[in-house]
């Protein structure tokens, strides 16, 4: 199972189809098409059937820092001034959201404890394994099983258009040399896999692959329906991924 197009309304988001059989979630990514800065707020309330401060968000800065969303936390208000890079939480109905505009939006579900998590993670998140900490995380906090968490490494810049420096290929290579075939090189120029990066990440923490979704879809080379930074040099247009456990779906 892969990523699926939704519409609602001219709105067009993305779903992952593994997800989607989980019926206590709701989840998206949004697109280019019918969103906008202004108006993501209004559209997945309206989408998730809560309301706008149920939606939270975080200061990412490039990190591997996560939170953990639990009966202690106050405001939600607040936990969007926090520089962090992922969110978990096993609450109902709080939507978790992370903003991305090339870097990889991940996805985590433990269907059977009821947990859901993001990650943000750019090459620098990547490189530091935020999708292992995100895994690491849920097993040490809520005792998850890997066998019972879904991934889902959304739409962003692919292998086929993520040129980095000989250097950074090299340290990425020197990090994960137990990690085969995640740089590709092509004309003298060298291209990181960001998507087999996580993928592997989460594989290692013991994530069976039938349980790991990649949307293989790539922001720089649909310019039509997601936004790119680098293609765009410096868009200030955000995608947005997004997820809950909506009480009223089933428990």
């Amino acid at each position: 199972m892969g990523i699926i197009e939704n519409y609602k309304d001219g709105t067009m988001y993305y779903q992952m189809e593994a997800f989607n059989d989980i019926n206590f979630i709701k989840h998206l990514f949004t697109s280019r098409i019918g969103w906008s800065n202004d108006n993501i707020h209004d559209k997945i309330s309206n989408i998730f059937n809560l309301p706008k401060t149920n939606i939270v968000n975080l200061k990412q800065v490039h990190g591997t820092d996560i939170i953990i969303i639990d009966e202690k936390v106050g405001s939600l208000k607040e936990i969007s001034k926090l520089e962090k890079d992922g969110l978990i939480t096993n609450i109902p109905n709080i939507i978790l959201t992370t903003y991305h505009a090339d870097c990889v939006p991940i996805y985590f579900l433990d269907k059977e404890k009821k947990i859901v998590g993001l990650a943000h993670g750019g090459w620098r998140g990547t490189y530091n394994n935020i999708s292992g900490k995100m895994v690491d995380l849920m097993m040490d906090t809520y005792n998850s099983k890997a066998k019972d968490i879904l991934v889902g490494i959304g739409p962003s810049i692919g292998p086929c258009c993520y040129e980095v420096s000989m250097d950074l290929g090299e340290q990425f290579n020197s990090r994960y040399s137990r990690f085969k075939d995640i740089l590709q090189y092509r004309n003298d120029s060298v291209y990181l896999d960001l998507w087999k990066m996580n993928y592997l990440q989460v594989k290692e923490k013991g994530v069976p692959q039938d349980n790991i979704t990649l949307s293989e879809t790539c922001t720089y080379c649909n310019e039509d329906k997601l936004y790119s930074y680098r293609k765009e040099k410096g868009t200030k247009n955000r995608m947005v991924a997004a997820i809950s456990i909506v009480m009223d779906m089933g428990d």
